[in-house]
């Protein structure tokens, strides 16, 4: 792509066998993209084997003083690519994008993955490159097993970061023998330095591995029957969403599925279990290295009552702010996710989220987020557990595209309804508005108005960098309406809370805490407590549940509690009626005192 041709061409290329180079006269290259190509035959005997080196060829140019190389060539002579040529040392196979033909030993077939995994049956000497691969299969071969020796004609590919052979047709896998023994599983134990665990991790990506001793569990199983864990000697039992660690590890279920409920998973985990004989290739999905298990490892569940928060005192007011996470009735409409609930599915979930209420001590007031409507607050409300308490639901319907709304539950037994608004904002800001509420608390040292504006701040799914500015005018919004009824009545007492899908010290909290509120966690980490959490997320711990108050308030703390009865849990067991996950948000709680 020179501006002027290049002239008096020389081409120089070398055999790998060290014979004479031969070399090309070219009179001119055009510019602006012009083209030369020349090739040679190379022949080699019948018993070749093994792979050829070709030094690079170099090209002379009678008006430049540096010439021009090629890359080192290296081919393979004989049935197959080996795998760790095909694997690389990089992140990327060299080989994207074109067809050959790999031959190993089956070590996992996966069909709910959409294929299997091969090893080399003989390992090359570069500790850099892997020797699995996955061979991602429109249909697995029903006669294929584990052990059996294959040769794969197919076509390399990226898959989602993950380097895959595509088979060439239904005929492109041949057995060439079975029974074979496997290569022992390489110890999975990346270091500490994250960048250097990457290394680590590609360096053994598709290979059989196994975690040697015991592991911690960081974080349950999900819905996609992935958890994260930890090996126990780093002594470390919970990884914070600002933390890099290489050592965060995960495994999966071995399937695409995502799964309703722990009836349909081989095995569930829970954060605080141990463990062992975890076994399996290592895969690469969704921006994570994980095991996909080929035995059911051993899983010791560790003891773990769960929590519960103390019942408000005559003179005090709980509240709580709670994601109840698609609470939707047994009727239509139903959004297309999750599936409608049937008449008992539905009566279960209220029966778990009344035995949650009872768990946070029958908060005083509570915000919930994620409720379908007014009915199933009401329904909620009416629970057994819940009669003695006599709550008072609110909820404005709001214009979420999945009816989702906040809505409040209120102790009638201790306080009023004073009243309640909803307060879109401008522009459209957010299409579940906040829901201002006014009540008065019974106490026996007096009354205690209090009002509350509940929140569902706008998804983290189309990415946190990419979502921010609108939670922050969000957050500026809630601002705005504090300031309004501080100007109707400066010794108002406000309470800002919800879920704000925004993490702790980030711009939308920022703005709230600038508008001169006052987060509950300052209490929390000026007793020297670790930053609470309210959710787990891809192995990490983080809040997204929050409650803010105004100055006067904020002087009443006595206590705040993100209570674990959800985060630290896989799926529910359908059979199980407790509070255990009932939501994936824990309810966050906090006891103000009014002696």
């Amino acid at each position: 792509y020179t501006e002027r041709p290049l002239t008096q061409v020389v081409i120089i290329a070398q055999a790998p066998d060290g014979s004479e180079p031969l070399t090309w006269s070219i009179d001119d290259v055009a510019a602006g993209g012009g083209r030369a190509e020349v090739q040679y035959n190379f022949t080699l005997p019948d018993d070749a084997a093994g792979s050829l080196t070709f030094p690079p060829a170099e090209a002379q140019f009678a008006d430049q003083t540096e010439p021009a190389a090629s890359e080192p060539f290296v081919t393979y002579v004989g049935t197959a690519v080996p795998i760790g040529a095909i694997q690389g040392t990089g992140d990327r196979s060299p080989y994207v994008a074109q067809t050959l033909t790999a031959e190993g030993l089956v070590t996992a077939v996966f069909p709910d993955l959409g294929g299997f995994w091969l090893q080399s049956v003989v390992a090359d000497a570069d500790p850099a490159t892997s020797e699995g691969l996955f061979v991602l299969a429109d249909v697995v071969p029903a006669d294929l097993a584990v052990g059996d020796l294959v040769r794969i004609n197919g076509r390399v590919r990226e898959s989602s970061g993950q380097t895959a052979l595509v088979p060439a047709g239904e005929t492109a896998v041949s057995i060439l023998s079975t029974g074979n023994a496997l290569p022992a599983p390489a110890a999975y134990d990346p270091p500490a330095d994250p960048a250097d665990a990457l290394v680590y991790k590609e360096a053994l990506e598709g290979m059989l591995v196994t975690v040697p001793g015991t592991a911690v569990i960081v974080a349950p199983t999900t819905q996609y029957g992935e958890y994260a864990y930890i090996l126990q000697k780093w002594a470390i039992n919970a990884v914070a969403r600002i933390e890099d660690v290489g050592y965060l590890l995960f495994a999966d279920d071995g399937s695409n599925v995502a799964h309703a409920d722990a009836a349909t998973l081989p095995y569930t985990v829970a954060k605080g279990d141990l463990i062992d004989n975890l076994t399996g290739p290592l895969a690469y999905t969704f921006d994570n290295y994980k095991i996909e298990p080929v035995i059911t490892p051993t899983v010791t569940a560790a003891e773990r009552p769960l929590p519960t928060f103390a019942p408000a005192g005559p003179d005090e007011i709980t509240i709580a702010t709670f994601n109840v996470e698609n609470l939707f009735d047994a009727a239509d409409p139903n959004p297309a996710s999750p599936p409608k609930p049937t008449p008992s599915q539905y009566e279960a979930r209220l029966n778990k989220a009344a035995e949650a209420i009872l768990a946070l001590g029958a908060p005083t007031i509570i915000g919930l987020q994620e409720v379908e409507n007014i009915g199933v607050l009401e329904d909620l409300a009416a629970m057994a557990q819940l009669a003695d308490y006599d709550y008072q639901p609110v909820l404005i319907e709001g214009f979420d595209s999945r009816g989702i709304d906040v809505g409040y539950l209120v102790r009638g037994d201790v306080a009023s309804v004073d009243g309640f608004s909803s307060h879109p904002g401008p522009n459209e800001l957010t299409s579940r508005p906040p829901l201002v509420l006014t009540t008065t608390v019974q106490l026996a040292s007096g009354p205690q108005t209090i009002t509350l504006i509940n929140n569902h701040f706008l998804s983290l799914s189309a990415g946190e960098e990419a979502t921010e500015p609108q939670r922050a005018a969000q957050a500026a919004w809630n601002v705005t309406l504090v300031e309004q009824i501080l100007a109707g009545n400066p010794s108002a007492q406000v309470v800002v809370l919800g879920d704000l899908n925004s993490f702790y010290q980030t711009l939308p909290l920022d703005t709230l805490q600038a508008g001169g509120l006052r987060h509950v966690f300052e209490f929390a980490l000026a007793a020297g407590e670790e930053l609470p959490y309210t959710y787990i997320f891809e192995g990490k711990t983080q809040a997204l549940d929050h409650i803010l108050l105004t100055e006067g308030l904020f002087a009443r703390v006595t206590a705040v509690t993100p209570l674990h009865i959800d985060a630290d849990y896989p799926l529910a067991d359908p059979a199980d009626t407790s509070a255990r996950h009932v939501s994936d948000h824990d309810p966050l709680v906090v006891r103000l005192s009014f002696p």
